[in-house]
């Protein structure tokens, strides 16, 4: 198991100090570089502080030292203390970056999603040491405690994208299930450094409780139903036939407005991460799964913010793998297991996938 550098020097106590020592505004600052993975706990130190300053904070940090520009076009200060201040991050100004940010004992810190796409980038041995370590993170009791009532769909992809941090995966593409999907998707597919894309698969609710899957069907005429619940709920084949045809024109109309263009999806020879806010029957990601295996797919991975134990062994023995945020026992309700699970919206979807 790789080890830990040992230049670590700086703790999360350390980088508060050191940060309020500059006499700065606070609010024009963020922690960036490795602080954010010593601010969550899943490495206990740093070597350095790299920080992303704006406004005036900017103005009076790069007075101290001698500006240089950075690879991307950031210009960067060395400060006393191993400290760097960047006036962006990797191409993204201040601003978005600030605009992105956590805050963590009153200080802004980059999200992880972006710092997973960093580390993946650089893929330096730190940065495959500190990729381990926050997977190993992610998937230890103590993060999931912590997250087992998530705030919302993006802390689900951010929780999903460092329990894959460290992952081989080649190329893959991240496909969202609409329209709850796709807030947990997009921090994935930006760590990864991924395209996002939307795989419309309907749920088949039972007529009398929408939410209860009997079913589902997807792009490309794939359907997956579940007898026993449709033996329990006594549905009659007409009762059947109307929830599809509803379901299947909301398909359609979804294909219409999150794919514009309506072009099929060619999976030939990739690997497809489904992606979806949770998976209560599984029926909706069966179904997924089939779709993608029939669009070409090689490998199939499931990644959902909460789903049962046993839905998630039920996934994982037709994906290639399936994993989820928080594994809830017991398991009644996707949204029970969210502080915010607002619907949402077509547009928000739209925004996500930049058709806006």
């Amino acid at each position: 198991m790789p080890s830990e550098p040992q230049d670590s020097s700086l703790d999360w106590e350390a980088m508060r100090r050191a940060v309020h020592s500059l006499g700065v505004p606070l609010d024009e600052l963020v922690l960036a570089g490795s602080a954010p993975l010593v601010a969550c706990g899943a490495i206990e130190a740093a070597g350095d502080l790299d920080l992303v300053a704006l406004g005036s904070a900017w103005a009076m940090l790069a007075a101290r030292g001698k500006v240089t520009e950075g690879a991307l076009g950031d210009r960067v200060v060395d400060l006393p203390g191993g400290i760097q201040v960047f006036s962006g991050w990797h191409g993204e100004d201040a601003g978005a970056v600030t605009a992105a940010a956590r805050t963590v004992d009153g200080l802004h810190v980059l999200d992880l999603a972006p710092v997973i796409a960093y580390k993946r980038r650089l893929d330096r041995p730190k940065d495959r040491v500190h990729l381990a370590a926050l997977t190993r993170w992610a998937r230890s009791p103590s993060c999931l405690a912590r997250a087992r009532r998530l705030a919302d769909r993006r802390e689900a992809g951010t929780l999903l994208a460092c329990t894959l941090a460290d992952a081989q995966l080649g190329s893959p593409i991240v496909l969202a299930l609409p329209r709850g999907g796709v807030p947990v998707a997009a921090p994935l597919a930006r760590a990864l450094d991924s395209p996002l894309g939307v795989l419309v698969v309907r749920k088949l609710g039972v007529p009398w409780n929408p939410e209860y899957a009997f079913g589902a069907l997807g792009e490309g005429g794939a359907t997956v139903i579940d007898d026993s619940v449709v033996a329990a709920a006594g549905l009659s084949a007409d009762q059947i036939a109307t929830v599809v045809a509803e379901e299947t024109a909301e398909r359609d109309r979804r294909i219409g407005l999150y794919r514009p263009d309506r072009a099929p999806l060619d999976l030939t020879g990739r690997t497809a991460i489904i992606v979806d806010d949770g998976a209560a029957t599984g029926a909706t990601a069966l179904a997924a799964i089939a779709v993608s295996r029939a669009l070409g797919a090689a490998k199939v991975l499931v990644a959902v913010g909460v789903a049962s134990p046993e839905t998630l062994e039920t996934l994982s023995s037709t994906a290639d793998a399936a994993i989820a945020a928080v594994t809830a026992s017991p398991f009644h309700a996707v949204g029970q297991w969210y502080e915010d699970f607002a619907q949402t919206t077509d547009d928000e979807v739209r925004a996500l996938l930049g058709l806006t």
